[in-house]
Formats: C-alpha cells, sequence, structure tokens
C-alpha cells in the first residue's frame, strides 16, 4: 500500500531541473519518469502541455509551470469539419455564380437601363427659379409683376438613342403644336445630337404646355395600343417666370424695366430696388432608388419682396395724358411734369415725353426708323437707347429760371436783410461791375414791392435783393435749399451737381447777380420740387421718395418708410409770405394761365434762356400747389424747347399745369370752397372717369401712353428727332457753367444785347389791366400783347402741320383772327427794330440808365 502511494506521489510530483540533468535523488527520477509517460498519454487531446521545472536552489525544489504551444502538424481533420467546409465553399460558388448572373443581366439590357436612367438625368440637379417681387402703386394697383411660364427643352441626345422610335414622332408633334417647321427641328436634333439642353421655346404659356403635354400622352398611348414601341421622347419644359407690366408704358421712366432672366434691373425702381426685388433660385435633386424609382430632395426658391410705390397710377394717367395731348398739338425737345406731396415729400407721379412700352423696352419705332437706327454703330445704338429710357426728371440738369427767385426772396427775408414792405425800383436793368444785365420788361417795371418782385419776375428787384444778402450768405441758403446737392430720392441716375453751381471762392458779383434770378447755374427736377416744397409747407425739406413700403412674398410688410425730415429751412412766416405772394403770381402776375377754376393756386413762371444766349432756345417752367393756405398737391412742369419759332413764352408750361391739376384736385378728394363749383367739378370728373372707364374696356391691351403713340406723327417732330439724336448729351455739356473769370469777361458783350429776357412778353400777360402801371409798363404790357398774338399765329400753323384737329380748329377761328393777321405781322417787325435798336444803344445808355437808378432809389 505504502509503495502504490509513493508511486502515485512520483507521478504527481515527479519532474526535472530547470537544466533538465537528473537529481541524485532517486524518487525524483520516479517522478520524471513517471511525468513523461502522462505527457504522451495526453498529447493528443490536451492544447496546452504545462511542464515542470526545477531550479538549482539547494534544499528547495522550485516548480515553474511553461506553456507550450502543441503543434498540429499531424493533426486529421474530422469529418463534421470536412462537410461543414465543402458547405461553405459551395455557398461561396453560388453567390459568384449569382454574381455573375446578375451582371451578365445588366450588361446584356445596358440599353435600356441606361436609357432609363438618362431619361431621369434632369431630376439629377436642376435650378427651382424664383419669383421676383411686384412693384405695385400706392392702392395696389400691379405696375409690374411675374407670370409663370415655361421653357420648351430639347434633348436631342436621348431622341438620338431610338431614331426609329422618336424621332419621327417628336417632330410631328412639334410641328402641330408650335408650328415649326419640320426640317428645321430635325436639323437641329441633326446638328446637336449629343446636346442634352436646347432652349428651344421661351416664355410659353401654360394653355401651350397642357396643349402640348396632352397631345403626347394621347400619342403615346396610341402606339402602346397597338404595340409600338414609338413615342414622343426628349422633350419637356422647365419652370421660368415672365416679367409683365400691365400698362405698358405708364410710369416707365420711374418704374424701369427688368432683363429676360429676371435678375437685373434697368432704370427707377427695378434698378434701385433690384436686390430687394430678387430672390434666391432653389434646387431639385433627384435619384434612381434600387427600384428603378425617382427619388427627389427639393429645396424650394425663395422670391423676392413687393414694392409699393408712392405713385398713384390714377395721378399719372391724368399727367400723361395731358403731356401726350401737348406732344400732339405742339411738342417740344422734352416736356416733363413732377407731382408731389409737399407734407412727405412722397412722389405721386413723375413722367416724360420720352415714353417706352415696358414690355418691349428696345422698340425704338416711335422716335427712329430701324433702317436709321441699324445704321449707327453700337455707340451710337446705345446713346439712343440710353436718351429713351432716361429719366429726366431725376437725370437731366437745366437752369432753373424764374422759379428759384423764389429761393432769394426767402433767404433774405429769412436773413432780414429785406422786410416785406420793402420797395424796389426798375429801370430795366442793372449795372454789375462794368455789365449791364437786363430785367425782363426793357423799360423796366417801376417801383415795386418785394411781394410785386415775384408777382411781376422783376430780375432788377432781384439783383438789388441779393446785393443786400451777400456772397455768403446766399451760397448759404442754396445749400439750405439743397441746390447742388443729391436731393437723396431712390431712384437711380441722379447727378452730382455741386460742379454745377458757384461756390463761394468762385462766385463773382456778376454770378451772384444771374444766380438770384435763376440764371448760370444747374439743377434737377427733383432738386426744384423738394426745395420749392420746403419753402411753401411752412418750413420743413423732406428727402423725396418713390417707395412707401416692402413687403415680403406672403405680401406682409417688412418695413415701412417714413417720411424724412433733412432739416428746415425757413420760418413758418416767410413760408406764409411767399405762399401769397405766388396766389398773385397766378391771380394777377405772370402766371394767369396757369389758373385752375375755383381752386385757391399760387405758382410761378418760368422762361430760363439756353446757352448759347441768343439762341432763341428757351426752357419754361411752372411750379405751382393747391391750396395755398394749406398745401396738398405740388405739380411742376418743364417744357424744353417746345417746336415754335418764339419759344419765350411761359404760357405753354402754365396751360399744361392748369389742366393736370384740373384733373388731379377733384381726384384727390380737394374741392373749390364754393360749392356750386364744387359740384360741377365733381360732375365733370365723374363724366371724365365714365369715359375713361369705357375707353379702357374697348382697349384694355393700350395704356394711355401708348395711346397717344400713333398720333405723335409730325414732321416737324420726325425730323428734329432725326437730327438731333444726341441732343441730350449736347445739351449736358452746354448746361455746364462757366467757373473761370476768363469765360466771364468774354461774354460782356452778351450781357449787353439780349442775354436774360427773363419771362418777357407772356408772364407779363395781365400786368396792363393793373391799375399801378406806369407808362413804360402800359407800353411794355402792349408789346406784350403784340407778341402773344404772334406767338398764337405761329402755334396754330404749327398744329395745322401736325394734327386734323388742329386744322378743323383754325378752319373755324379764321373769321375771327385773319382781320388782326395783318396788325400781328406788323407787330413782329416793329418789336425785332425795336430790339435791335436797344441791343445797339445798351453801352450809350448805360450811365443814364445807372444814374435813373440812382435817383430813383
Amino acid at each position: 500500500m505504502k509503495t502504490s502511494r509513493t508511486g502515485r506521489k512520483g507521478r504527481r510530483y515527479g519532474g526535472t531541473t530547470k537544466k533538465g540533468n537528473p537529481t541524485k535523488n532517486n524518487k525524483s527520477l520516479n517522478r520524471q519518469s513517471s511525468q513523461n509517460k502522462i505527457n504522451k498519454r495526453n498529447r493528443s487531446t490536451d492544447p496546452d502541455i504545462y511542464t515542470l521545472k526545477t531550479s538549482k536552489t539547494p534544499q528547495k525544489t522550485k516548480v515553474v509551470v511553461e506553456r507550450k504551444e502543441v503543434s498540429t502538424k499531424n493533426r486529421v481533420l474530422t469529418e463534421a469539419m470536412h462537410l461543414r467546409l465543402m458547405i461553405s465553399l459551395g455557398m461561396i460558388i453560388l453567390g459568384l455564380i449569382g454574381l455573375m448572373m446578375k451582371v451578365y443581366a445588366i450588361q446584356s439590357d445596358s440599353k435600356d437601363y441606361n436609357q432609363k436612367v438618362l431619361s431621369q438625368q434632369r431630376y439629377d440637379s436642376r435650378d427651382i427659379p424664383y419669383r421676383r417681387g411686384d412693384i405695385m402703386d400706392r392702392n395696389g394697383t400691379y405696375l409690374a409683376t411675374s407670370n409663370k411660364v415655361y421653357n420648351l427643352i430639347l434633348d436631342p441626345y436621348q431622341i438620338n438613342q431610338a431614331q426609329e422610335k422618336y424621332l419621327d414622332p417628336t417632330v410631328s408633334l412639334l410641328a402641330e403644336v408650335f408650328e415649326y417647321d419640320e426640317q428645321n427641328i430635325r436639323e437641329i436634333i441633326a446638328s446637336n445630337s449629343d446636346a442634352r439642353y436646347i432652349r428651344q421655346e421661351k416664355e410659353v404659356s401654360y394653355e401651350v404646355k397642357e396643349r402640348f403635354e396632352k397631345r403626347k400622352d394621347e400619342i403615346n398611348k396610341d402606339f402602346a395600343a397597338h404595340g409600338l414601341k414609338s413615342r414622343v421622347h426628349g422633350v419637356w419644359f422647365e419652370d421660368a417666370y415672365l416679367r409683365v407690366y400691365p400698362y405698358n408704358s405708364l410710369a416707365c421712366n420711374a418704374v424701369g424695366f427688368a432683363n429676360s432672366d429676371n435678375t437685373l434691373g434697368t432704370g427707377g425702381i427695378e434698378q434701385y430696388y433690384n436686390d430687394e426685388l430678387i430672390g434666391t433660385s432653389g434646387r431639385e435633386y433627384g435619384y434612381l432608388n434600387d427600384d428603378y424609382n425617382l427619388e427627389r430632395v427639393i429645396k424650394p426658391a425663395s422670391d423676392g419682396n413687393s414694392i409699393v410705390s408712392t405713385l398713384d397710377s390714377n395721378i399719372q394717367k391724368i399727367v400723361e395724358k395731358h403731356i401726350s395731348d401737348w406732344e400732339a398739338e405742339m411738342g417740344s425737345k422734352v416736356t416733363a411734369c413732377i407731382v408731389m406731396d409737399p407734407n412727405s415729400g412722397e412722389i405721386l407721379a413723375m413722367a416724360t415725353s420720352k415714353t417706352y412700352d415696358l414690355n418691349n423696352p428696345r422698340n425704338i419705332e416711335k422716335y427712329y426708323t430701324q433702317d436709321d437706327f441699324n445704321a449707327l454703330d453700337e455707340n451710337g445704338q446705345n446713346e439712343i437707347m440710353n436718351d429713351i429710357w432716361r429719366n429726366y426728371c431725376v437725370s437731366d440738369t437745366y437752369e432753373p429760371g424764374s422759379p428759384s427767385k423764389i429761393f432769394t426772396v426767402a433767404a433774405a427775408l429769412e436773413e432780414g436783410s429785406v422786410k416785406p414792405e420793402d420797395s424796389f425800383f426798375c429801370d430795366g436793368g442793372q449795372y454789375v461791375g462794368d455789365r449791364w444785365i437786363r430785367c425782363a420788361v426793357r423799360s423796366g417795371h417801376g417801383s415795386v414791392t418785394l411781394k410785386e418782385s415775384l408777382i411781376r419776375s422783376c430780375n432788377d428787384a432781384m439783383m438789388q435783393i441779393v446785393a443786400g444778402l451777400g456772397t455768403e450768405k446766399f451760397s448759404t441758403f442754396q445749400h439750405l435749399f439743397g441746390i447742388g446737392e443729391k436731393s437723396g430720392i431712390d431712384l437711380p441716375g441722379e447727378p452730382d451737381t455741386s460742379s454745377l453751381i458757384y461756390h463761394i471762392p468762385d462766385m463773382t458779383s456778376i454770378d451772384l447777380a444771374t444766380n438770384s434770378f435763376g440764371q448760370n447755374y444747374n439743377c434737377t427736377m427733383v432738386q426744384m420740387s423738394a426745395a420749392i416744397c420746403s419753402v411753401i409747407n411752412g418750413g420743413y425739406y423732406y428727402e423725396p421718395h418713390i417707395v412707401k413700403q416692402i413687403l415680403n412674398s406672403q405680401g406682409s410688410v417688412i418695413k415701412d418708410i417714413e417720411p424724412k425730415l433733412v432739416r428746415e429751412t425757413v420760418s413758418s412766416s416767410t413760408s406764409a409770405f411767399i405762399r401769397e405772394a405766388l396766389r398773385d403770381v397766378i391771380e394777377r402776375g405772370t402766371g394767369k394761365a396757369a389758373k385752375v377754376e375755383g381752386y385757391d393756386v399760387g405758382g410761378k413762371t418760368g422762361t430760363s434762356q439756353k446757352l448759347p444766349r441768343g439762341s432763341g432756345k428757351y426752357l419754361l417752367s411752372f411750379a405751382g400747389f393747391a391750396p395755398v393756405d394749406d398745401p396738398q398737391v405740388f405739380c411742376y412742369v418743364i417744357v424744353d424747347e417746345p417746336n415754335t419759332d418764339n419759344q419765350a413764352h411761359s404760357i405753354y408750361a402754365s396751360n399744361l399745369f392748369s389742366k393736370i391739376m384740373t384733373d388731379v384736385l377733384p381726384y384727390m378728394g380737394i374741392f373749390p370752397k364754393d360749392e356750386a363749383a364744387a359740384q360741377k367739378i365733381q360732375e365733370e370728373r365723374d363724366a371724365k372717369l365714365k369715359a375713361q372707364e369705357s375707353s379702357e374696356a374697348q382697349n384694355n391691351d393700350n395704356s394711355a401712353g401708348e395711346n397717344s403713340t400713333e398720333s405723335v406723327s409730325s414732321d416737324t417732330k420726325t425730323q428734329q428727332n432725326n437730327s438731333e439724336p444726341n441732343s441730350s448729351t449736347s445739351a449736358a455739356k452746354e448746361k455746364t457753367p462757366n467757373t473761370s473769370g476768363e469765360g466771364n469777361a468774354s461774354e460782356s458783350s452778351e450781357y449787353e444785347t439780349d442775354e436774360y429776357i427773363e419771362d418777357a412778353n407772356a408772364d407779363f400777360e395781365g400786368d396792363a389791366a393793373s391799375a399801378s402801371l406806369s407808362s413804360n409798363e402800359s407800353s411794355a404790357a402792349q408789346q406784350s400783347k403784340e407778341d402773344k398774338s404772334t406767338t398764337a399765329a405761329e402755334t396754330k400753323k404749327a398744329v395745322k402741320k401736325e394734327t386734323a384737329k388742329s386744322e378743323k380748329n383754325k378752319k373755324k377761328s379764321s373769321k375771327n383772327t385773319s382781320k388782326s393777321s395783318q396788325s400781328e405781322t406788323t407787330a413782329v417787325k416793329s418789336s425785332n427794330k425795336k430790339k435791335k435798336s436797344e441791343s445797339s444803344v445798351a453801352g450809350t445808355d448805360g450811365n443814364k440808365n445807372k444814374t435813373k437808378k440812382k435817383t430813383g432809389n
């Protein structure tokens, strides 16, 4: 029993030393032998063998266990393992076979597959156009809007993939719906065989698109029903927007137009507010899923904001109608008008005689023949187009003439250099330095009060007033009224006029004298309108503006443009004095032709000589407002170079002002204090509106401006337009004042002759009836009447050439005018002789007049 236990202990604890040498202990040898037997027995089944190692440490044996990897070199696969391996290999082979079959199937049907993918390629990346914002008037009437249309796109590549199936039906349908020539379409497809995108037709309406799509479906279904593979293919429509101007030429200068892709505006609100009107294009992405179905990802477009302008389309129509009528009766180089709210700076209407169709802005048939236009080079054509598109009210400068006398008197009153009760003696002119500068009435107005200096438009009195004011203060008030500075109007093209006025270091006494009555410096219509409004409204200068609100694409207000008070110009007492004086200008002064029946109206005439002096060219104007006590509307009219031999008659501009205001005032709800007159005006207004509505119903496609186009066919006017295509540019050059002393000296002879005959003749109408007129004044009034009769005769002749209507009117009045025609001719000759006589003795009479002035004062 002991022996067996010892044997088991030997097998359990037997081993070798660390170096593998046998020990001297017999028990150790027995244990090693037993362990080796165990290892041999377990080597085939145990993955790891643990070997006991002993150290040589005396008297104590240290056992260390080491792990050894068992070699599998001779391992044999079991039957189960072999089965699993074969199954895995079989599955891999089957997968490869399936994949190869799939690839083969795709390749064998690659043509149809590619066509299916390519047919959807337009969805892979497509722009979604935004809608340009609308432009409306203050009442919500659309002046510009964007209508959705479609562009017809051809894809020749798709069509050419199977011409025998796609070409004939596709070409036939295009020819049927769009009336194309089939041969031309075939040539386009053949010559662009690899093209994926050809814009064949732009601005296709929804109705035409639907007709095409309907016929396409019918044809394709019919082919399929007969088992044919032919079908209409390779044609599709993309969305687009067409800019539309419902009233064609209405307010064309103020509204402007957009280019074909609606990304850029030219002129007017379209250009100035382009960043507000444009939006952001969207994007549509597409792909085919595993089932070859189209999947889409859409980023929608962001539409542009809309603009609510201060314009009133009804007032605009009134203004354009009367300008058109004037152009048909006589015409001019340019006729322009601004209607404005003097208490806010809002522009209610802005129009010129140079109009164009906003829907077709490059149509120049109204002004030039196509042959004449084509004969010009590119620069010449661009000059013509820019001249037509130019907004005269904002961009052109001119010498303002007598309306600027308002500023001279207002400045003197504010500075205290004159008092309302002061009077001045006019003897027909004034020596300034060594130059004699004439008044409108060469024989002199005699003694005039401060108010009468405006009523009678006396240049002599203005020169005396400004002499007391001084150069520095006069220049200060010029800037205070905004002369020589940009008005800040929200329209493009306003020039910098700082170089077109005299500044303190350069202003001579002659410059000061001529500036006092509006000559020898330049400004714009917008500058003059804002400045005069600041005088008549109590002294508040508002920045002129043409936009009232900005709306987002949902119609919500995102910005209100409030009236901007820039500065105060004059006191309320000065404002009241000027208003009273301007009322008398119409009641008993130079502006009687501007009277509006039943209304209390004030205003100032202007007859400005143009360069070169003595050329006989004049710019006529009238600036007026109503009611006088509480101005609600301001109207400024300019007639630049009327088509008549004798242009120096502000009556042309005054008459046009009267006609415009006669219609505008009742429309705005401003009625006379006299109830009978108010009732009469209301009835006339209702009748006009009814007639206008009837006319618009019969001819809905024509705007007010276009209705007048056909009637403007004067030979004289056509000749002028053809001979002066660049008149705007040359006029701008003429208007620049000469600031050099040398230039002023060279003009001394002009001052001594016929220069600065401001508001002469016609402007003095009615003064002969005044009891205070001197004998000299009576003589001037008589001369004025004679010259006016001459002008009337000339006007009738011009009208006779232009319109049949005027011919009839002339025949009706021929009996009344035949007796006076001979005396009119005599008066003209007498007047011309008198002018030459005065011109020749100007130097001799100068000292006498100077002595006379001193005695009078």
